[in-house]
């Protein structure tokens, strides 16, 4: 150790607090006071010591904090999940497994970075010390390749694999594993770790010992309560679970802190100096932030560049942050009333009325490298505005979309206040009012879809009207005006009302599309008549169930259809008497609808109805759609018989369709869209896509959003089918309910992040089923992947025609990868398999082999290949045991 260093260690040893001078440091170490004054000034010039002037003169040392004490130090609240998550990494011998927990924007990912480095520090002064981070949601539908990606795979584990490959616990050996988003790793996924977590022993795919060990510390996190998101026994494994706090839970100096953290980060960003009146830092340090330090920052950012565009536009000095300018939800932050006390004395230099940040070039410049650099697209608009091509208004818009759908990607709020924060307080304000008024004049309340409907209307009409666009008649204006007169004087009352509040000029005509609202949230829509319970019967252990609980959960009903699963050897006749037994006891006298998925239960409902004195229908080839459609119709007090007719189209409908059953959504030969609806004006369409666009990850060289304006609801059904011909239609979003099998969100669902969730599945699995060729070019070799995926999928409508099964993504993607490994194989000289007593199984479903057998053909023939009765017996189990598909 040099002599600068060893002085250094002394006066950190001797250190007490009050300062060391020179002869206590030299003493203790036994050197020469000239040499110990030397060494310290020196350290005084790095900055590693500092010096207090006086008699004697004081040295205290400069101790730099890792990042791991700099975040306790600005977080005391989490003093204790800090020092717990210390123990559990110096827990002998290896260290204990943790969990961490809490919403999104919580930090978890950050903290978790801060504990690897302290890991880093404490466990390895020198060597690797690897860290490797695993996304769990990308592998949430394809267990059949999670086990290889975990633990890697040995040379010829299965057609195709040419070559060792490590995985990734090999890869994070003696180090630690992060597997985020971990309630997304299915139970099958849980399990495979279990072996390891208990023994540290492993085997790659492909081996038949359990020849390998690691030393790997397994750290996770989550947005679900640990309980409700991954199994008992899994838990069980991990000892150490801990609970990030939300911002709300927090310390107001802790808050108080991270505002002035992203503050300095701006400055620092644009070097310039950044002026905040005190009411806007009360407003920001106490605004009520749902979705945590991340809306926080992004809301920073926002005041921080609708300040640096006023800044750039008006040659200010500096640049200016008032609170008449905060988005309103900021600004409500002014009623909580801090401690001001505590806010002054976290935040830097107070100059009248501001409180300045200057740009501190040795602060790190957190966020410059992020991608989204608004700073520089305003100095790019800055010349449009000065030459008149862009308003400042417009420029304003630009800013704001960068940064308002943040904190509202998790928002899972169930009323029109979601919508608070995307439009301007006066506009939000007079609609409130305006839909207050109607309620009055109703003398009844909007539900709260029809209120957010209604919300976004109003304000896209606010915009029309500004812009100019020509007015819009509504072809039915006449048979509205007759059959609903008090709707429409009500709508021309508000339409009064909000021209008088926002000073504009909206015509009469426009109280059609408003009175529109009004009659579908009435009575006085389709007759109600006796209520219709709907029933799902289907083979399999949650086929029914699947279907009705997704249904149920969809239309946010309790009981609107019931799933009945049929085990695969029970009878009709059993599941007769079951079903019988079910409906005694819930003495229910309503109309029967029963949804089944097979020939064999078709007479069932005839038979209940003779037994049992219900009117009863039954509908066959049950799938999704139609039971979205019936429950939808049943909730609403519709017939049994204008329900059954209905639903009957469902099948009609897929029947016109050239490709058959599921190939409206799996058919990638056409473009994939997402169409957005609005039944009641202009507008509306647009907003949808855009908020869309903001929410979900979506390649749009994959998947198109296009906005559809349609004033006759009956005239979708057409559009439809006329879209359909041209494109994969994923799914529709629609102001109003509109008639259609194809999966279907109202303009509310767009609030809630259950419904995001599921049309990002819906996304995501249509880019799988595209892509899924590519995904496996390097598992073959024999053939042309991309090639042999089209022959496999050509295949599919023609085997759930005859099999008359709707498929299940799983079935589709587990068919295709069987069968294109075996293809592979086959060529090079492989056999197949044999099935476990064939003959016996071929017996019990000679219909189902006969149609595989048909059906592969045609890939037999241009391969050049025999596929074995015993692989034809594996194709039919995959096919009628996996279950149906859960979306229509």
């Amino acid at each position: 150790m040099k002599r600068m260093e060893l002085v250094y260690e002394g006066l950190k040893d001797l250190y007490d607090g009050m300062g060391i001078t020179t002869n206590e440091v030299a003493a203790q170490l036994e050197l020469s006071r000239a040499n110990v004054s030397s060494d310290l000034n020196q350290l005084v010039a790095q900055g590693m010591a500092r010096k207090e002037c006086g008699k004697p003169v004081l040295y205290h040392p400069v101790i730099k904090m890792t990042e791991l004490e700099q975040f306790v130090l600005k977080n005391p609240s989490l003093k204790m999940i800090v020092n717990q998550a210390q123990a559990a990494i110096l827990y002998p011998p290896n260290g204990l497994n943790m969990l961490f927990y809490g919403e999104t924007g919580v930090g978890k990912s950050m903290f978790v970075s801060y504990i690897y480095d302290y890991a880093k520090t404490v466990k390895r002064k020198s060597g690797e010390y690897p860290f490797i981070r695993f996304n769990c949601a990308d592998y949430a539908n394809n267990p059949q390749l999670l086990m290889g990606q975990l633990f890697g795979v040995t040379k010829n584990a299965y057609t195709g694999a040419e070559e060792e490959r490590r995985g990734l616990i090999e890869k994070a050996d003696g180090g630690i594993l992060f597997l985020d988003e971990i309630h997304r790793l299915p139970p099958e996924g849980q399990e495979m770790l279990f072996t390891f977590i208990d023994y540290g022993t492993y085997n790659r795919l492909g081996e038949t010992a359990r020849e390998r060990s690691a030393t790997v510390q397994l750290i996770a996190a989550t947005t679900e309560a640990p309980n409700s998101a991954l199994l008992q026994t899994f838990q069980r494994r991990i000892p150490m679970v801990l609970k990030i706090p939300s911002l709300a839970e927090r310390t107001l100096e802790e808050r108080a802190g991270l505002v002035s953290l992203f503050l300095q980060a701006e400055a620092n960003r644009l070097n310039e100096p950044i002026k905040i009146t005190q009411n806007s830092l009360r407003a920001l340090i106490s605004y009520h932030c749902p979705s945590n330090i991340g809306q926080l920052k992004s809301d920073i950012q926002l005041c921080c560049a609708k300040a640096y565009a006023d800044f750039l536009l008006n040659g200010q000095q500096d640049i200016r942050i008032h609170s008449p300018e905060l988005a309103s939800h900021i600004l409500n932050g002014l009623y909580q009333e801090p401690d001001k006390r505590i806010i002054w004395q976290k935040m830097k230099t107070t100059v009248g009325r501001y409180v300045l940040f200057q740009p501190d070039k040795e602060l790190d410049n957190e966020g410059a490298s992020d991608q989204k650099n608004i700073y520089k697209l305003l100095n790019e608009k800055t010349d449009e505005v000065k030459s008149g091509k862009l308003s400042y208004e417009e420029l304003v818009k630009i800013v704001e979309e960068n940064y308002l759908s943040f904190y509202r990607e998790e928002s899972d709020g169930r009323s029109i206040k979601n919508l608070k924060s995307v439009f301007s307080e006066p506009l939000y304000e007079t609609c409130i009012q305006t839909i207050q008024l109607a309620e009055q004049l109703l003398n009844r309340k909007l539900n709260e879809k029809i209120q957010a409907s209604l919300a976004i209307h109003l304000l896209n009409t606010y915009d029309r009207i500004r812009r100019g666009d020509p007015v819009t008649i509504h072809p039915d204006s006449l048979e509205i005006e007759t059959k609903y007169p008090e709707y429409i004087m009500i709508a021309k009352e508000c339409l009064l009302y909000l021209n008088c509040s926002l000073d504009i000029n909206i015509p009469d005509e426009e109280a059609v599309f408003l009175a529109m609202f009004f009659i579908y949230n009435s009575d006085e829509g389709p007759e109600k008549s006796k209520q219709v319970q709907v029933i799902v019967l289907a083979h399999g252990a949650s086929t029914a169930t699947s279907m009705t609980t997704f249904v149920n959960r969809l239309l946010n009903v309790e009981q609107g259809a019931w799933g009945i699963n049929m085990d695969l050897e029970e009878s009709p006749s059993a599941m007769l008497k079951r079903l019988k037994q079910l409906l005694i006891e819930s003495k229910t006298t309503a109309d029967l609808l029963f949804l089944v998925d097979m020939g064999s239960l078709n007479n069932i409902g005839h038979e209940i109805e003779k037994e049992l004195g219900n009117h009863c229908a039954t509908i066959g080839l049950v799938s999704t759609s139609h039971v979205l459609e019936a429950t939808r119709k049943a909730v609403l007090g519709i017939s049994l018989d204008e329900i059954y007719q209905s639903t009957l189209q469902v099948n009609e409908y897929a029947q016109t369709v050239e490709t058959s059953v599921c190939h409206s959504a799996w058919d990638d030969k056409k473009e994939a869209v997402i169409l957005t609806f609005c039944v009641t004006g202009e507008g509306t369409a647009v907003t949808m896509k855009n908020i869309l666009e903001n929410k979900l990850a979506i390649n749009t060289e994959e998947v198109k959003i296009i906005p559809v304006t349609l004033l006759h609801n009956e005239s979708a059904t057409n559009y439809l089918f006329a879209m359909q011909k041209k494109y994969t239609i994923l799914c529709i979003v629609s102001s109003l309910p509109i008639k259609t099998s194809i999966t279907q969100f109202q303009l509310y669902d767009l609030f809630q992040s259950e419904a995001l969730s599921q049309i990002q599945e819906i996304v995501d699995i249509d880019s799988t089923y595209r892509n899924i060729g590519q995904t496996l070019k390097e598992e073959l070799s024999e053939i042309d992947s991309n090639e042999i995926v089209t022959d496999i999928k050509s295949i599919l409508p023609h085997l759930e025609k005859k099999l008359q099964r709707q498929f299940h993504k799983r079935t589709i993607f587990g068919a295709i990868f069987h069968i294109c490994c075996l293809v592979d194989g086959l060529k090079k000289g492989g056999r197949g398999n044999d099935f476990p007593d064939q003959a016996a199984y071929e017996e019990q479903f000679p219909w189902e082999h006969l149609v595989i057998r048909e059906a592969v053909q045609s890939i037999e023939e241009k391969y050049a290949v025999t596929i074995s009765a015993g692989e034809i017996s594996y194709m039919v189990s995959l096919f009628i045991t996996y279950p149906q598909a859960a979306l229509g």
